[in-house]
């Protein structure tokens, strides 16, 4: 059985991820194995020395463990007040989740599944909307730059292509990422690789929560200014990189569809609209040689084109529906809507004129009227 162009390729990403996987967890055995068994014979060395020192009971050295575990999360001060309530709210809706704080109660727990049920699709929407108005404001600024340094004289950037908008929301991105490193770095006494691999962590949802800001001090009810820049960081750099991943997936998928529904998708107008965007107030003065206005050119020169897709279009809706006349029923059934069409067609139709651009003189009307008269 031989599959299709989608189905190969959907098989292919199936297998690469799967290899990625494979690799990823030889690489990660062959760094972290040695390290992950010296940390448990000095935790083991660690746990046998407070015993002798102590006297503490195998049972009583478990509890021990257990209430220094949950006491990490309650350094920063009252997580359930709401400013903790809303740094949590926030990491559960953009599926961050560092697990340095979860609900104890039945009702807590309860509310917390519904509240991620239907925050995370919020919160995806939310993020894939900002990401497309960043992408078109990015695109603007592109092309008012590309402007102003043509008005100087350098012709650069002839077209702006996706590409160009990856790499600026990158870069915009990566700014807010050494703007993070920084701040944690002075904030939370980390070294410039821990809390840069801290933001990479957070911005990209992963969120280990073996680094997790404002756990330290009551710093949740001591210095709002600082909670309030981890919350904008969070958020901001979550926004951009949708940027970045909104664009990296609609091109895959641009290039993952077939010619009818991605001509389907495309209407005649957006055609018609780039074209007419493009062209600037400049284009529309008038051009007393050629006795027609820039912009009525312009017009034509856009509903050409719109024509020229709309043909195109009903090509390929021709194509779709030759296939569909397989059987004798189909084929009677689309002869008589073509007769009912045609016979609708009969009835003598109102034609209509477009407007025509100004004319330089109106002699000629005053003779005609004349000559009438």
């Amino acid at each position: 059985m031989q599959l299709d162009k989608k189905s190969s390729r959907a098989l292919i990403l199936i297998i690469s991820t799967f290899t990625y996987l494979l690799f990823g967890a030889y690489v990660f055995d062959l760094l972290e194995s040695k390290a992950d068994y010296e940390l448990r014979d000095e935790l083991t060395y660690i746990r046998y020395l407070l015993q002798k020192k102590y006297n503490f009971t195998t049972k009583d050295f478990s509890l021990f463990e257990t209430i220094a575990v949950k006491s990490i999360p309650h350094k920063a001060g009252y997580q359930w007040k709401f400013a903790g309530a809303f740094y949590f709210s926030t990491v559960v809706i953009t599926t961050v989740g560092y697990g340095h704080s979860a609900p104890e109660t039945l009702a807590g727990r309860l509310f917390c599944m519904l509240f991620a049920l239907a925050g995370i699709p919020l919160g995806l929407v939310m993020f894939q909307s900002i990401g497309e108005r960043v992408n078109t404001m990015i695109a603007c600024c592109l092309h008012r730059i590309r402007s102003l340094l043509r008005s100087c004289g350098f012709q650069i950037l002839p077209k702006i292509t996706p590409t160009h908008l990856i790499i600026t929301s990158l870069s915009i991105g990566s700014t807010i990422i050494l703007i993070g490193t920084y701040v944690f770095h002075r904030n939370e006494r980390w070294t410039l690789f821990e809390a840069y691999y801290y933001c990479v962590i957070t911005l990209s949802t992963i969120g280990f929560g073996d680094y997790v800001p404002l756990q330290k001090e009551g710093i949740l009810q001591k210095d709002p200014v600082y909670v309030l820049f981890t919350l904008f960081f969070v958020l901001t750099g979550l926004a951009v990189f949708s940027a970045c991943v909104n664009l990296l997936v609609l091109r895959f998928m641009a290039s993952n569809t077939d010619p009818v529904s991605a001509a389907a998708r495309e209407p005649p107008k957006t055609v018609v609209f780039e074209l007419l965007a493009s062209r600037t107030l400049a284009s529309r003065s008038w051009d007393p040689q050629r006795k027609t206005s820039a912009y009525s050119s312009n017009y034509r020169a856009s509903m050409e084109s719109s024509t020229s897709m709309k043909k195109s279009l009903s090509n390929l809706k021709t194509q779709k529906k030759i296939r569909k006349l397989d059987c004798c029923h189909c084929f009677s059934r689309e002869e008589k809507k073509k007769k009912e069409k045609e016979k609708g067609n009969s009835i003598r139709k109102i034609p209509y004129r477009v407007r025509m651009g100004p004319i330089e003189s109106v002699e000629h009307l005053a003779r005609s009227a004349s000559g009438k008269s």
